[in-house]
């Protein structure tokens, strides 16, 4: 009475053999009297003679004598446990015969006298080993009329009501299995997932079998007399139930029991009536049959149709190997559990949480990582090392940038002591470059104070002498100045400059040092324009650095041969800076070397000039080269001119 589910359904290959079966009982039942001439039976015998025991073959046959249609769904899923039983039980070979009532459908007018005649005539040459009665017409025909036929063979049966089986068959020695359809558990569930339901609607039909569910379904319902509205549709075509319960409401419930036969006498298959009863219901569907499950049903309490299947094959096996006969013991209906259908719940948005603890719940959809697990876990892996690749990327940046933080904090250090040696090697010149205008301050002092006391100051002579004073005390706040600005740490700036200014204020501070050293300085500032972006004080240390090599170059020329070349000049790169010397040269082999830490060809140098004023030049945009000239060396630096704006900045060491 439903559908067939997964490796059970091999077993629907039989249904289409038991309707052959069924078309050939009923093809000899057409011909009852032409089978009762050949017979020559008394009308009130079975059987003039027993079965001739001689002409037996030695089989193990099982007559299956069943009041359903050999089709349906659920009770060929009862026979497949059954025979799953038998063959893992039973090491020999074991044939079914099926013989088939139909009674559950139809309210067959049958004389089962004849067709109890009927079936001894299509079996006298084959002794049974033992009988499966299947619902309580076939156990009324065999306790009626078969049971004298074989005697001693033991019968068993099974899916007959427990109220029938106690009341009609427990002293009649036969063993078999009651079955109940629970009704009960059926609707606790449902009013446990719709506890607001005001409306119950049970639907079944009128064969015999509908109306023995009926009953049992009515017996379930007593306790929810005074609860809910309870409407009975019994007997309605397909049609007109789903046309009923598409005007109900979600908050209903229904109780499909079964539909074998409508009021019109039009025959139906159960699960096909409910497929199209669920379709069209706007309100939950309940049902107790297994074979509902997954046709439209949104749960109940489902016995297990195929463990009655092989209860009953066990009985079987142990019929087919006990010595004696088997002990009349009614054994109880297979224990219901509760089944749902996640598609359904959900359809209906009933809370799956609401099910009693230990539901089963068929149809649910897995998720996302069951279908694709192995996939997810790539994908994780991935995700996983490119995160930890990021993260080392990341930690691998912060050191690269905290290393980078402590380079520049290195090099500001390096230039800074640079810039101190440079003034350590200008202590002679700085001294100078301030006595004099110091000197020249004190001179006028004195001379002012001898005419002061000689009392022949005039008031234009003491505004020169005055005018001189402020002079030279000029000169010396701009030669400490521009020491200051030279000797301090401070840090890098970025903003335009006038190269050309930068040259001028280099060679300020040099212009001493080179009178001392008797060379002669050449300065041509063609550049223009000559602005760069850049730190003036560190590009005023590069000059100052190529300069004092160009002197140091020049130190054993005779006086009079030593001079310095400084030239700006535009190129297509920006503004070049070339110092000159006139001196020895560099060797060729030395020019790859020059700018190389640490290297020098100087006796006393420590190789480290060269070597920051690479590092400043390139940090500043620009490139520093070495060329041996016919005569001497000269060193060319290329800086990037700054952008045109239309709001000129301050230049470096502007004053307005």
């Amino acid at each position: 009475m439903g559908t067939v589910t997964g490796d059970r359904a091999l077993g629907c290959i039989a249904a289409p053999i038991r309707l052959l079966r069924a078309s050939f009982s009923a093809l000899l039942c057409s011909v009852l009297p032409v089978a009762l001439c050949a017979l020559q039976l008394a009308p009130g015998s079975v059987a003039a003679q027993p079965p001739a025991e001689s002409g037996a073959p030695k089989e193990n046959y099982v007559l299956v004598l069943t009041g359903t249609p050999p089709y349906t769904p659920a009770f060929t899923v009862i026979d497949q446990g059954m025979q799953a039983a038998v063959a893992r039980g039973y090491a020999r070979p074991v044939t079914f015969l099926f013989e088939t009532l139909d009674t559950v459908r139809f309210d067959l007018a049958i004389d089962r006298l004849t067709l109890a005649q009927l079936i001894a005539k299509k079996y006298e040459n084959l002794r049974p080993r033992a009988l499966m009665l299947v619902t309580e017409s076939a156990v009324d025909l065999y306790l009626d009329h078969l049971q004298s036929l074989w005697p001693g063979v033991p019968a068993i049966y099974h899916s007959v009501p427990r109220d029938v089986a106690q009341r009609r068959y427990a002293n009649r020695g036969l063993a078999g299995i009651a079955s109940d359809s629970d009704f009960e558990q059926t609707l606790r569930i449902a009013f446990a997932l719709q506890p607001k339901a005001r409306r119950l609607l049970i639907v079944g039909g009128v064969s015999e079998f509908d109306q023995r569910e009926l009953a049992q379904a009515r017996q379930a319902l007593r306790p929810y007399a005074g609860r809910v509205q309870i409407d009975y549709l019994i007997g309605l075509s397909p049609e007109a139930l789903a046309e009923r319960v598409a005007r109900e409401d979600r908050d209903a419930i229904v109780l499909y029991v079964s539909l074998l036969r409508d009021q019109r006498g039009l025959v139906y298959t159960p699960v096909d009536v409910l497929e199209r009863l669920s379709g069209a219901s706007a309100a939950p569907v309940y049902g107790a049959w297994e074979s509902f499950m997954g046709r439209g049903i949104v749960a109940g309490g489902i016995e297990s149709l195929w463990s009655r299947g092989e209860r009953a094959g066990e009985m079987l096996v142990h019929a087919l190997q006990a010595p004696t006969p088997l002990a009349p013991v009614t054994s109880g209906p297979i224990e219901a559990v509760c089944m749902a259908d996640a598609r359904q719940l959900e359809r209906f948005g009933l809370r799956a949480g609401l099910l009693p603890d230990g539901c089963e719940l068929r149809f649910s959809e897995p998720g996302w990582f069951q279908r694709f697990w192995w996939q997810s876990l790539l994908v994780l892996a991935a995700l996983l090392g490119q995160s930890a690749l990021i993260v080392s990327l990341l930690l691998q940046r912060r050191r690269r940038h905290a290393a980078e933080l402590k380079l520049q904090a290195q090099r500001v250090q390096l230039l800074h002591a640079s810039r101190l040696a440079v003034a350590g090697e200008l202590t002679a010149s700085i001294a100078h470059e301030i006595n004099q205008p110091l000197g020249a301050i004190l001179s006028n002092a004195d001379a002012a104070q001898i005419l002061v006391e000689a009392g022949k100051m005039e008031r234009g002579e003491l505004l020169h002498i005055l005018a001189d004073i402020k002079r030279d005390d000029l000169r010396a706040s701009d030669v400490i100045k521009r020491l200051r600005a030279l000797l301090a740490r401070h840090e890098t700036e970025r903003r335009s400059i006038d190269l050309n200014r930068v040259v001028e204020d280099a060679a300020a501070i040099l212009r001493h040092e080179a009178g001392r050293r008797a060379v002669a300085i050449e300065y041509a500032l063609d550049a223009s324009p000559a602005d760069v972006i850049g730190d003036a004080v560190q590009l005023q240390q590069v000059i100052i650095n190529l300069i004092l090599n160009a002197f140091d170059a020049c130190v054993d020329l005779p006086d009079g041969a030593r001079r310095v070349r400084v030239v700006t000049s535009n190129t297509p790169n920006g503004v070049q800076i070339s110092v000159r010397d006139f001196g020895a040269g560099i060797a060729l082999a030395d020019l790859p070397s020059v700018f190389d830490a640490f290297y020098t060809t100087k006796g006393g140098g420590m190789g480290l000039g060269l070597s920051i004023a690479r590092s400043i030049v390139e940090a500043h945009g620009g490139s520093i080269s070495a060329a041996s000239c016919d005569v001497g060396a000269e060193f060319r630096v290329i800086l990037p001119l700054a952008p045109v704006t239309d709001v000129p900045e301050q230049r470096a060491g502007d004053t307005t």
